[in-house]
């Protein structure tokens, strides 16, 4: 546990600020005895690019707000950042410049592994966008040393083992479970430690555990479930 709370910032867009994930973390990190403040810097629709784009007002207030000084950067990027090479080169770009910035503020850089979406991104299905975030993802954490928060893998486990409704009515944001799990996997990624302390935030008991469950197998027992 730490003593002093450690400081987390969030860069991305809706699949950060859907159900509140950085504020959620905090009040059940704390409550758990996990102290920990949340900060979140997010546009809808935003690509890191965009986060990234140190010529843009946008892009000078990312650099600001980092600046104020952090343990943990957060990067979430776009869902159709896999969805052409010139979108994946310019992610890997962008995480290269943002997680420049941030180490020189002496932070953490990690990357949140978005979630997928309900529906085909293109001819892509939920679980294989899992897949190819992973494949980018993790390619791009390899090359630049980064850490990786692996929501989408906790969702490919829970889309193949369970029928909770991981997604809004729009198939593109998370739900109250989905945005659970999310907080699950971000707070056993950061802590090391089993999600199984975590308070249930109004989800069901029964299917809080499993949540946790799915996001302690992901995060500590590095299952990749496909």
């Amino acid at each position: 546990m730490t003593e002093s709370p450690l400081k987390v910032l969030f860069i991305g867009n809706s699949a950060t600020y859907v159900h509140e994930i950085p504020q959620t973390l905090s009040f059940l990190s704390t409550a758990a005895g996990f102290p920990l403040t949340s900060a979140m810097l997010t546009k809808g629709g935003y690509e890191l690019a965009q986060h990234a784009d140190a010529s843009t007002d946008h892009g000078k207030r990312v650099s600001k707000e980092i600046a104020r000084g952090y343990d943990v950067v957060f990067l979430q990027d776009n869902g159709n950042c896999i969805t052409t090479e010139e979108k994946q080169k310019n992610t890997v770009a962008a995480c290269q410049t943002l997680s420049q910035v941030i180490r020189a503020t002496n932070a953490l850089p990690y990357i949140y592994v978005r979630p997928p979406y309900g529906k085909p991104l293109g001819l892509l299905s939920p679980l294989e966008q899992c897949r190819q975030f992973d494949a980018l993802f993790s390619n791009i954490a390899d090359e630049q040393k980064l850490r990786l928060a692996y929501a989408n893998r906790a969702f490919a486990s829970a889309i193949k083992n369970t029928d909770y409704p991981l997604w809004g009515p729009d198939n593109a944001h998370t739900s109250p479970h989905g945005a659970y799990l999310i907080v699950c996997v971000l707070f056993a990624t950061l802590f090391q430690t089993s999600a199984s302390v975590l308070g249930t935030n109004g989800i069901p008991e029964k299917d809080a555990r499993e949540l946790q469950r799915i996001a302690d197998e992901i995060v500590l027992q590095g299952i990749v479930p496909w």
